[in-house]
């Protein structure tokens, strides 16, 4: 009787340790079904997107003036002037200092957007007080005497003042650059498009 107890412990206990190898192995065999391994091209996306990432701005004609506004206000200057867009243009108003007094200058603008996504105004009018000046030579004076940013170009000869939306870079290391999509005034659509370079 002692040597069957021997044999029928021994034989459970190696039943027992082969069901629970059993089980071991098809619990490993289960987990590597539901939680596969990552393969190397696992985090590169499935369908490649735009080249880069970009956003849309939008805005109107009220919110770009208040802008407008301020950003004018905080710049130093010895000249003042005020830019302002009304229903259908972009109305400029200085003065410039011509024998000791300050004589006013107002010019309007047509805005139109660029291939590259720069601003092109386009000038319609000018009066410079009571006299008639050539718009090339009243752009000469205003190039000459009002300080502007590096990104505004003016062109007398074309009768044209570039606003280079593109040469604007905000952000450390210069992350994100402009490109104007929309300027449409008679409408109030204004839309800029944001661009987040690559580092």
């Amino acid at each position: 009787m002692k040597k069957m107890d021997k044999v029928n412990w021994k034989v459970a206990f190696f039943t027992l340790l082969g069901i629970l190898v059993c089980l071991g192995v098809a619990c490993l065999i289960i987990i590597l079904r539901l939680f596969p391994a990552a393969d190397e091209n696992y985090f590169v996306p499935k369908e490649r997107g735009a080249e880069e990432a970009s956003f849309l701005i939008q805005t109107d004609r009220s919110r770009l003036n208040t802008y407008l506004a301020k950003y004018l206000q905080e710049q130093e200057s010895e000249v003042s002037y005020l830019i302002e867009l009304t229903d259908e243009e972009v109305h400029f108003r200085s003065s410039l200092p011509v024998m000791g007094q300050n004589v006013a200058v107002e010019m309007d603008f047509f805005p139109v957007v660029a291939e590259n996504g720069d601003l092109l105004l386009e000038v319609r009018s000018v009066a410079v007080g009571l006299l008639q000046l050539p718009v090339e030579r009243v752009l000469q004076l205003i190039d000459a005497w009002v300080e502007r940013p590096e990104w505004v170009n003016i062109y007398p000869g074309e009768r044209l003042v570039e606003v280079g939306i593109t040469e604007l870079e905000v952000g450390e290391n210069e992350v994100f650059s402009f490109r104007m999509v929309t300027f449409d005034l008679p409408n109030d659509r204004i839309e800029l498009e944001m661009i987040a370079n690559e580092s």
